[in-house]
């Protein structure tokens, strides 16, 4: 029987801590040592940055209007939170001092590492045309990504705000600064000029998620569970479904990367 606790903040976390130290100490960030390594990460990984805005613009359209006529939402706090996290991760400032998405900067990235971005580019332009799964296999997308990225959609199609901000909450913002400092750290070792956007797109991610968005993440999360014992209950489950997702991925990035050192 699920117990509600007096911090049902500090329960979630507890209850899904074994699937966050498995992706805090995953082998794939120090198995990224070649250009050829991290290009693989990266056609991969663009695909769970574009996701990552699906699930957050899900939750703006729950929390705020975005339909005209406007109409007011009745929980200001909640239009608020969703409002300060949109702003940064939608528009935030690039490293030359340009407004664009974190998509956006993580696409430019690529290109300055000279990865492949024709795949992430005919999934967005098949969007379209055509539903959610069907881009995903007309573009041809990395298998990893398009699993990972049709496991966040199950969630996101429920359209149970619960679930959708632990996606946001576990699934992303709360476990990202300890899954990309050692990326960070051996990038900054070992890398010439060509993956200064990359580092700047995961120093930021880490500043603003350990820092500002994490933090409103969880209070988002308390605030539309409230007392609800089932919609909490839902969320522990959701949360260790997210990062057991995630770890998957994982997995099979690094089964990619570990095929290149064996060809």
């Amino acid at each position: 029987m699920f117990k509600l606790l007096k911090n049902n903040i500090l329960n979630i976390l507890d209850e899904t801590q074994d699937e966050r130290n498995i992706l805090k100490n995953h082998i794939l960030y120090s198995s990224i040592k070649t250009e050829r390594h991290l290009h693989i990460f990266m056609e991969h990984h663009v695909f769970a940055v574009w996701d990552f805005m699906s699930v957050l613009k899900s939750l703006q359209k729950e929390f705020t209007c975005v339909e005209i006529p406007w109409r007011p939402k009745p929980n200001g706090k909640l239009s608020r939170l969703l409002n300060e996290i949109v702003l940064a991760e939608e528009s935030d400032v690039d490293r030359f001092g340009q407004h664009l998405s974190h998509f956006e900067i993580y696409y430019h990235a690529m290109k300055e590492a000279g990865a492949d971005t024709k795949k992430i580019e005919s999934f967005l332009a098949g969007l379209d045309n055509s539903d959610l799964e069907s881009s995903l296999i007309k573009c041809n997308a990395p298998k990893a990504a398009k699993d990972f990225v049709l496991d966040t959609f199950k969630y996101v199609d429920m359209n149970k705000p619960h679930l959708t901000a632990t996606i946001f909450t576990l699934g992303r913002e709360e476990i990202i600064p300890d899954m990309f400092r050692e990326l960070v750290e051996d990038l900054e070792n070992n890398s010439s000029g060509q993956y200064k956007s990359f580092i700047y797109y995961l120093d930021r991610h880490i500043g603003l998620d350990e820092d500002e968005h994490t933090p409103l993440a969880l209070k988002m999360i308390k605030e539309i569970c409230g007392n609800d014992e089932q919609k909490w209950k839902e969320s522990v489950d959701c949360g260790k479904n997210v990062m057991k997702s995630r770890i998957k991925f994982w997995d099979k990035i690094l089964f990619e990367i570990k095929k290149t050192d064996t060809n």
